[in-house]
């Protein structure tokens, strides 16, 4: 049998991976899949596929485990079964709470100050601007020691003369190196990493209105080691997270941009915001001529309150069961920031975790 000497019901499995295989689409030996859970994955051996090996190797298999092995068959190759296989070093590679989303204690509006290590997974993207200024003017969410999730049109796009040049994590004050609040101060200063590599979705179009598929991930050239002030935010990985209703919610922006007073705040900032329906949010911006889609979310629509340009690709996050979650990446909002009624629109991560999965390299 193709799957070794084993029991006669992991035969028989077996037997009738090997029968079947000619039912389902027949994949080539490393194509991508996806398995009956919906995780991306390739498609492989599975002689070479460790979790299922241990699955199927179990004394006692259940229905629904015996399901998922007979579900995962993507192919075959010289009579044996190729299945589907989850890139376990990707998926492992990225936290899930209670490894994320803790923290040790475009622009904001109506915002308050944050304390020196709060939301520590905050990160500003730093632009050459090529006649010898460098500035900030976007922001991002570290996810693990080598990603940052950020908005696509604040890396695609962008003004000509411009490079995206580092990244920055552990920033509190712009004009201090060793940044203190009241009486506490951070522990370890900022750091700037360089970029190894951009992957912004392939969907993102600079000529649509709507910002569709606005997200993008920065992949750091070095693993970034963990301390009060850098940490990753978790991400709705589950179905229970990615079908969660956020309306009527607290979530929290953050950012260092434009405030009320036209001004960029030298210190990161927060604002309380209420999640709204698409249905509620997508009239104001239909007279616009701009069309929502289920890939957005709406967040804001009080007066004063809001973000704008300055914390582009920055976070909305949600805390939930003890941990705070990425739920959107801050996209575009009001021509007037803080415009009463006409919330902030951001890409809605749950809708995004798969592709994020899929260009999340392994180290």
């Amino acid at each position: 049998m193709p799957f070794g000497r084993m029991s006669p019901s992991r035969s028989l499995i077996g037997l009738w991976l090997l029968l079947a295989v000619q039912s389902v689409p027949a994949l080539e030996l490393g194509e991508s899949c996806v398995n009956p859970k919906g995780e991306s994955g390739k498609c492989i051996l599975f002689r070479d596929c460790a979790p299922l090996v241990a699955q199927y190797s179990k004394p006692n298999l259940t229905t629904e485990e015996t399901q998922l092995v007979e579900q995962s068959k993507c192919g075959v190759m010289r009579y044996k079964v190729l299945v589907c296989c989850v890139d376990a070093g990707a998926r492992e590679s990225l936290p899930e709470a209670p490894r994320c989303g803790i923290q040790v204690s475009d622009r904001i509006f109506g915002g308050n100050l944050t304390q020196v290590d709060e939301f520590p997974w905050t990160a500003l993207i730093q632009y050459d601007e090529g006649d010898g200024n460098f500035n900030f003017y976007c922001g991002g969410s570290l996810i693990n020691e080598r990603y940052v999730v950020t908005a696509a049109h604040c890396l695609i796009g962008i003004n000509r003369r411009w490079k995206v040049h580092r990244v920055r994590l552990g920033e509190w004050d712009l004009q201090s190196e060793d940044d203190c609040c009241e009486d506490h101060c951070a522990k370890s200063r900022p750091i700037d990493l360089e970029i190894e590599k951009i992957v912004a979705h392939r969907n993102y179009d600079t000529r649509d209105q709507s910002k569709a598929n606005d997200i993008a991930l920065i992949r750091l050239s070095r693993s970034v080691a963990y301390s009060d002030t850098v940490r990753p935010i978790c991400l709705p990985w589950t179905d229970a997270l990615r079908g969660r209703s956020h309306v009527g919610y607290e979530s929290y922006a953050a950012g260092w941009g434009k405030t009320e007073t036209s001004t960029a705040s030298e210190r990161k900032l927060k604002v309380l915001l209420n999640v709204t329906t698409l249905e509620e949010c997508s009239p104001a911006y239909r007279r616009s001529g701009v069309a929502l889609k289920r890939t957005h979310l709406c967040a804001g629509g009080m007066k004063g309150k809001d973000t704008c340009r300055g914390d582009s690709g920055g976070p909305l996050m949600r805390q939930i069961g003890g941990s705070w979650y990425l739920i959107g990446v801050v996209s575009f909002g009001p021509q007037k920031c803080g415009t009463a009624l006409v919330p902030g629109v951001y890409s809605n991560v749950a809708e995004y975790v798969d592709w994020i999965r899929d260009n999340i390299e392994a180290y």
